[in-house]
């Protein structure tokens, strides 16, 4: 349900100080002035004739309690406008209380709004004049009607409530919408004053309020009773305001990807049909999680909330930008060619990058970046999953290439080839055999699985017509029409007018209920139990096999199935009417009783009714009859004891006026049939879109389990030919990663190392030393010994190489080996001085097959090494400057005799 606003309340004007308030146009105040003056003369000589001896001030405290009450339970527009519910309180003082009182109600309304909101001084006083002149108009109205000589009775008190709702509303609406224009700027059409929605709501209230009226004449008791239905009526009120939330992303202010999807869909239609141009924008934030480690993640949401703030400074009004998940955001341009959304993407890249973020954990702002891509329509897809997989394709080669650049969506296949060539060799060596890492093992993603719940059924429609179910199916059907003829024999009403209306309404009910997968739902149980409580018996039979004809017009329903419902139904028809029976329901008996007995007849119905229906599916699907009511239908007891409430106060406002009992209590009954509609709708909705977004991840999970590999392929592929770069600017290091690499995974499982962790020590040793790319020649390739300015520089080297690989973003967990490959066993080395076991493993096993390799390898300023003189060594450095376990370790897979009697080429492959 949408409503619109009642009341004025100027934009801006919500929670801001006096000082910062908008100042109202002039020819607002002037319109302000007017109306208070036509108020002023219209209530002032009602108001001067008051004194002690005025007729009705119990009933003018309450209604202003009650009203003034409601005022304060204001429900906001998305316009930051304003209705709720006073309406209801507002009507009955017209025919309940005299001018005089009436024309003050307005001043007690408003007066606890203003003490808790203090709104400013021309919106109160213009609202107290609108709703005294409203008032005003309603008293008139009603009482120009019942003064009437004709109709009599009930008719004239009906027709006197349509003119006081029709003269409320009307005055109240037309006030209202010039002041809007004058002070915001709306017109009618913006404003929604006299829209099907706002007109309705104002009139269904205002009829609550003829009802309410009606219940104070005839029995002040019941009033509570008609009250209850306001907290719904409040709460489905509130529905536009939700709705608006759900739309927005909280922590940017932009749309969420539901509203997204939804807009998108929409405007692709309208693309298709009018055959215009539609373009949509990916955009990622660039190393977010680098952002929330450095600085906390309060500066990433201030990041996300920047970026934000710039779609919003770089984007057209008609443009729909969304946060689509996590650091992924998604922007819909209608009527936008390719070439033109390409200028806007990199309009935006180039405000993103410019931008400085002030975040609270840095002393100086931080920079961000984003890659983008674009996906274009009819070019690139021609519905919504298709469009948003190629511009997120376009986004993920955004990043391959370097991030911080806008790409368009590419008929290039984003996947792995079936075979690829053997790797770039930076610098061949004669004679090594060079074995690369064993590939990542490749897991096909798991396939959906569909199985459904053993015995279950899945709708009460499907009934397998076995032996037992024929059986039970003709037991119910005969039982019920029998009871139902008998009933409709030793009956004892005889109001054939009231039983037709009854049989009317439970028909319409019926006819408006509600398909779900696994039936219906409707409100015309409480027909059926207000027919059981004035026409006993006899109106059982007739309610039945009214709801299941409208049942089968409506489905088609099979044969048996229209018997069993026609005899069920009639059994809890009839249980209800011997619940009202026993209570002793008729003559001048205690309405109380009559309302109790309502929710006691509710509850009956409702066991009757479903346990039968459950029982019957229990033989159909093979499963316990309990546990299938418990899953089907025990969630509706409550509703069953509220109609049964219901049906109660229709009984006994029937008892008073007849037939307009029923047409009163028709209101609310469509109200919460209107109600149930949006909540299913809403619900079925929300399941549809959660199915289509998992299709869509199962669908696009291969493509971007591809592109991820392809990223991990092409930047290990980049890192090691920069790693081979490093060992080729010295003639006498080259090949020296890739032995370092083979010898450290050859330690590796000797010391009993997982395939994950030698994975990882595999990258880590192969690009141990590509920090040495900052290392300048003069110091990397210097023959002689380094100066203390140098040697510092050249230690810079590991913590370099971390950097660069921390990059990757897939090799995090191998910059600990990296970082601290030099770290000493002792505690004396860098660049953190971490000592023992405080020391990655992977860093003390690159550390000793580093030092190896060196003492085996000529260098430009020594010669190499024996063997035998190399593994002694490490021997003795064994415990201050290498791990022991790791020497150990070497010592078992590099014999000492074979040390001494083959060359070291072939003792590392040996390795």
């Amino acid at each position: 349900m949408s409503a619109v606003p009642t009341e004025l309340r100027l934009e801006g004007e919500h929670n801001l100080t006096a000082a910062d308030r908008p100042k109202i146009p002039p020819r607002a105040v002037a319109y302000i002035v007017l109306v208070a003056a036509v108020a002023g003369a219209s209530a002032g000589p009602f108001i001067s004739r008051i004194n002690g001896h005025t007729d009705g001030w119990i009933r003018f405290g309450i209604l202003a309690s009650l009203a003034a009450i409601a005022q304060l339970f204001i429900v906001r527009t998305p316009r930051n406008q304003s209705y709720h519910t006073t309406i209801m309180f507002l009507i009955p003082a017209a025919f309940l209380l005299p001018p005089e009182l009436v024309a003050l109600l307005g001043i007690i309304q408003h007066l606890p709004e203003w003490l808790k909101n203090r709104s400013t001084w021309y919106a109160q006083s213009f609202n107290i004049c609108n709703y005294t002149l409203a008032n005003l108009a309603a008293w008139g109205s009603a009482h120009l009607v019942l003064h009437m000589s004709s109709p009599t009775g009930g008719v004239r008190f009906a027709l006197a409530g349509v003119a006081a709702c029709l003269s409320f509303v009307a005055i109240n609406h037309v006030l209202l919408a010039p002041l809007l224009h004058l002070g915001n700027g709306h017109s009618i059409r913006e404003s929604g004053l006299f829209s099907f929605e706002s007109l309705s709501t104002d009139l269904v209230l205002a009829a609550l309020g003829v009802g309410l009226a009606a219940f104070w004449r005839w029995d002040p008791w019941l009033i509570p009773f008609a009250l209850a239905p306001l907290l719904l009526i409040h709460r489905s009120l509130s529905v536009p305001q939700l709705e608006a939330e759900a739309r927005v992303d909280a922590k940017t202010g932009l749309f969420n990807a539901r509203h997204f999807a939804a807009a998108l869909t929409e405007e692709l239609g309208r693309a298709q049909r009018f055959e215009r141009p539609l373009s949509l924008i990916m955009a990622d934030l660039d190393l977010l999680r680098d952002i929330n480690n450095t600085y906390g993640h309060l500066a990433g949401d201030a990041v996300l909330q920047g970026i934000a703030e710039v779609f919003r400074i770089q984007l057209r009004h008609y443009d729909v930008p969304a946060r689509f998940g996590g650091e992924e955001f998604a922007i819909l341009l209608p009527e936008t060619p390719p070439e033109q959304a390409f200028e806007i993407a990199e309009r935006i890249r180039r405000a993103v990058a410019e931008r400085e973020f002030d975040v609270e954990t840095s002393s100086e702002p931080i920079r961000a970046t984003v890659s983008i891509g674009i996906a274009a329509f009819p070019r690139d897809g021609a519905d919504s999953n298709e469009l948003i997989h190629q511009a997120d394709l376009a986004v993920y080669r955004a990043k391959l290439q370097g991030r911080n650049r806008v790409l368009d969506a590419s008929t290039e296949p984003l996947s792995l080839p079936t075979k690829r060539g053997g790797r770039l060799v930076a610098v061949p060596e004669d004679g090594e055999h060079i074995v690369p890492l064993p590939p990542a093992v490749e897991s096909p993603p798991a396939r959906e699985r569909r199985h459904p719940r053993p015995h279950a059924v899945h709708g009460p429609r499907f009934f397998s017509l076995s032996a037992r179910l024929i059986a039970l199916v003709g037991l119910v059907a005969f039982i019920g029409s029998a009871a139902g003829v008998l009933g409709l024999i030793f009956g004892h009403t005889t109001n054939v007018w009231g039983l037709i209306a009854i049989v009317a309404l439970v028909g319409a009910g019926q006819a408006l209920a509600l398909e779900v997968d696994d039936g219906s739902i409707s409100v015309s149980a409480v027909g059926a139990l207000a027919g059981a409580a004035l026409f006993d018996a006899r109106a059982a039979l007739a309610l039945a096999v009214t709801t299941a004809a409208v049942e089968w017009s409506a489905r088609r329903s099979p044969l048996h199935m229209v018997l069993f419902n026609v005899g069920a139904l009639s059994m809890a028809s009839l249980a209800a009417a011997g619940i009202f029976s026993s209570a002793g329901i008729g003559g001048d008996r205690n309405e109380f009783i009559r309302i109790l007995a309502g929710v006691a007849a509710g509850a009956a119905y409702f066991a009757v009714n479903t346990g039968l229906l459950s029982f019957a599916q229990a033989m159909a699907g093979h499963e316990r009859w309990w546990r299938g009511w418990q899953e089907r239908f025990a969630w509706l007891a409550p509703h069953y004891l509220v109609y049964g409430f219901v049906a109660g106060v229709i009984a006994a406002a029937y008892s008073a006026v007849g037939l307009w009992a029923l047409a009163v209590f028709a209101v609310p009954l469509l109200l919460m049939r209107k109600t149930q509609e949006a909540y299913l709708r809403h619900t079925q909705k929300s399941a549809q879109k959660l199915r289509a977004a998992a299709e869509t991840i199962q669908t696009q999970n291969v493509s971007l389990e591809q592109a991820n590999r392809l990223l991990k392929e092409r930047s290990t592929a980049a890192m090691e030919s920069l790693s081979a770069t490093v060992d080729a600017r010295d003639a006498y290091t080259a090949g020296h990663s890739r032995r370092v690499q083979q010898l450290g995974l050859a330690i590796g499982r000797e010391l009993g190392l997982s395939q994950a962790e030698l994975d990882l020590l595999g990258h880590a040793a192969l690009f141990h030393d590509i920090g040495k790319l900052a290392i300048p020649d003069a110091i990397l390739l210097k023959p002689a010994s380094l100066t203390d300015e140098e040697w510092a520089l050249m230690q810079r080297h590991a913590d370099e190489g971390a950097r660069i690989i921390d990059r990757l973003g897939f090799l995090n967990d191998a910059v600990p080996a990296i970082r601290h490959h030099h770290e000493r066993f002792d505690g004396t080395g860098y660049p953190d001085r971490l000592k023992g076991e405080d020391i990655p493993l992977g860093a003390r096993i690159i550390h000793v097959a580093d030092a190896l390799d060196s003492m085996l390898t000529t260098r430009i300023y020594r010669a190499a090494r024996p063997a035998s003189e190399a593994l002694e060594e490490l021997r003795r450095a064994a415990g201050t400057q290498f791990c022991p376990r790791c020497v150990s370790a070497l010592e078992r897979i590099l014999p000492l005799e074979s040390l001494d009697t083959k060359p070291t080429t072939q003792v590392l492959v040996a390795s």
